[in-house]
């Protein structure tokens, strides 16, 4: 009976994980929203004020992780603020299949990444995922391509 007792749970975590692999991919902005949330996560527990979401910043994230949604080369244009003239910017980019909680670890393990999301001058911010890769046969491949883009308070010109 003892062996028996040890299987049974075995039986239910190996259920648990094979109910979630038929989950399929998160939604793009299922995603986005955990990117967000997750990096605020890493900023309060730094002791940092959580950034407060911006639907002007959600959409122009949107119009920059697009262009990626079919090109693997992840490079940065020129960044300047994008929704106040003169603020502080900074943008994050990932292009992955990988869980939120993956992609915010990875990004807390570089440093650039690492100073946007622990920047304390940026106090608004969004992300926004877009589908890339759809397989052969036009179904979701599950990678996203995501910009997470910040901005802070806007600098007074000298």
């Amino acid at each position: 009976m003892r062996g028996l007792a040890r299987v049974l749970p075995s039986l239910a975590i190996g259920a648990a994980v094979l109910a979630g692999c038929s989950a399929g991919p998160t939604p793009p902005d299922e995603l986005a929203r955990s990117l967000f949330d997750i990096a605020n996560d890493a900023r309060v527990e730094a002791k940092l004020e959580p950034l407060k979401w911006n639907e002007c910043l959600a959409q122009k994230a949107a119009e920059r992780a697009e262009p990626f949604a079919g090109d693997a080369d992840l490079e940065h244009d020129v960044l300047v603020s994008t929704c106040h003239e003169g603020a502080k910017a900074g943008e994050n980019l990932s292009r992955t299949d990988v869980s939120a909680e993956a992609v915010v670890e990875l990004w807390m393990g570089s440093a650039g990444h690492r100073a946007n999301i622990l920047d304390p001058e940026f106090t608004i911010g969004a992300v926004a995922c877009v589908e890339a890769d759809p397989l052969p046969d036009g179904s979701d491949s599950g990678m996203r391509a995501c910009s997470e883009l910040f901005e802070g308070a806007v600098v007074a010109a000298e």
